[in-house]
């Protein structure tokens, strides 16, 4: 973690206008001995965060700085662009409805919708869900491409260890009913009181870039009403955030 600070330390030493930076002048800004920023600096210019300017010998941030804010960024306009098919839908279904980015073996929320007499289970941003036993995480699971989904589940068997044989017949159902009509459903499996569907968000070339569920108590969000009415229009507004965020995703 201190060598994460230190390189973190040394990008910020960088103004607004990037002008170049030689180790000596960073390692005054940041209170870095020079030794230890020249090898931040190497390692950071390998890494393309930083680019040498060899006539100067001195240092400035390169393009691959931009990738640390890209992600951050597409996350705030997709959740610009999903929240009104998001708020429509948890209206008509006086449920919650949760928008969420995967991240190694869980989802984590970044936007979630409600109506307002809705009695759902009150889970916010930034809360962290299993892919395995979620409709969210097992409709990501079935839009991945399959090498990617193997080396993803053989991650989840060694995970859950001793709990993986519970666990994965109904991973293995949902991404199976996935397949079939474009939404996987849990039914009370990660919160026994609560069911859900859930639905991938494909980039333009087909890759899965975040997923989208509605989900509530049981003796509201019924089995019968996921498969028959409601899995059917999470789907489609999965499909809506990907035609208006085609230029994002």
């Amino acid at each position: 973690m201190s060598a994460l600070a230190r390189g973190l330390s040394v990008l910020r030493a960088f103004g607004p206008d990037n002008r170049p930076l030689g180790n000596g002048e960073i390692a005054e800004r940041v209170g870095l001995p020079k030794p230890t920023v020249s090898r931040i600096t190497f390692t950071l210019t390998e890494l393309g965060y930083l680019d040498y300017v060899e006539d100067s010998g001195r240092y400035r941030l390169g393009p691959g700085i931009l990738t640390l804010g890209y992600d951050v960024l597409a996350q705030m306009e997709i959740r610009d662009i999903a929240r009104p098919y998001m708020q429509e839908l948890a209206n008509y279904a006086n449920a919650s409805i949760y928008l969420g980015v995967p991240n190694g073996l869980e989802i984590i929320y970044i936007e979630a919708c409600r109506a307002p007499a809705s009695m759902a289970i009150r889970l916010g941003v930034g809360s962290r869900i299993p892919l395995p036993t979620t409709g969210m995480g097992r409709a990501y699971l079935a839009a991945l491409p399959e090498a990617d989904r193997k080396a993803l589940i053989a991650r989840l068997k060694v995970s859950y260890g001793d709990d993986w044989k519970t666990v994965e017949p109904g991973m293995t159902r949902g991404i199976e009913e996935t397949r079939e009509r474009g939404f996987s459903l849990a039914i009370g499996e990660w919160v026994s009181e609560a069911n859900s569907a859930g639905a991938a968000i494909r980039r333009s070339d087909g890759y899965p870039a975040y997923a989208i569920n509605v989900g509530g108590l049981r003796s509201i969000i019924t089995r019968e009403r996921l498969e028959k009415d409601l899995g059917p229009r999470v789907l489609g507004v999965a499909r809506q955030i990907e035609l208006v965020a085609r230029g994002l995703l």
